[in-house]
């Protein structure tokens, strides 16, 4: 009888210890990087430019005399160029004192069978008139740079696997500001700061007086 006890009591806890590795199993799928599978899609590396960030409690440079004045809240409703990699863009405030903020938003396709959804994403930062534009050896000192930083959640798809999983990580958007208030710039993703991928995205400032408080993401990510 107690032999009998014994064996009952091994193979539960042998099921006991395949049950635990198969939720550390599902949960490492999960939470696993998506960007790292896809390699380097990026060419910049926005994160070398965090010292652009001014803090909170210190004030934002204004525009050269060739830049832009900025003298009302300016919304852009940006559009992501590249249609065939997923539909989505940027809402990005541009305000009087020289602070952005914004949120990425839509649906990606990294691969063909692959689709991402930006469950939700926030980013902050600021103008910077000390960096002037240059494009292929000439320079254009009336464009307004501006850079900001914040993060991401987006949930992938793979429709050939049907695995479903989280990715989070640090989101970064720059531009250029041009005397039309016509802005481009990138969304650039990334989880390590290695592995990225950028978004091409284009739009117009509509002056707005409503520049809403945004919120932070699920999971405390923000």
């Amino acid at each position: 009888m107690r032999s009998a006890v014994t064996s009952q009591s091994q193979r539960s806890g042998v099921a006991l210890l395949l049950m635990l590795l198969l939720i550390v199993v599902f949960c490492t799928l999960i939470w696993l990087d998506p960007l790292a599978l896809l390699g380097n899609k990026g060419t910049g590396k926005p994160w070398n430019e965090e010292s652009r960030i001014v803090r909170d409690d210190k004030e934002v440079p204004r525009p050269g005399q060739q830049q832009p004045v900025i003298s009302d809240n300016l919304q852009f409703n940006a559009k992501i160029a590249e249609s065939t990699d997923g539909s989505g863009g940027i809402t990005l405030y541009i305000l009087p004192n020289g602070r952005i903020k914004g949120v990425w938003v839509g649906t990606y396709k990294p691969k063909p069978e692959v689709m991402w959804e930006v469950v939700s994403s926030h980013f902050e930062g600021n103008i910077d008139p000390s960096k002037i534009y240059s494009s292929e050896g000439s320079k254009d000192p009336t464009k307004l740079y501006f850079i900001g930083a914040g993060r991401f959640l987006i949930m992938e798809t793979n429709w050939q696997t049907s695995v479903v999983r989280k990715g989070s990580g640090k989101l970064y958007v720059t531009g250029w500001l041009d005397g039309e208030y016509k802005a481009v710039g990138k969304v650039t993703i990334t989880s390590d700061k290695e592995n990225c991928v950028e978004y091409v995205w284009q739009g117009e400032g509509k002056k707005t007086s409503v520049v809403p408080e945004l919120k932070k993401g699920p999971l405390g990510l923000f």
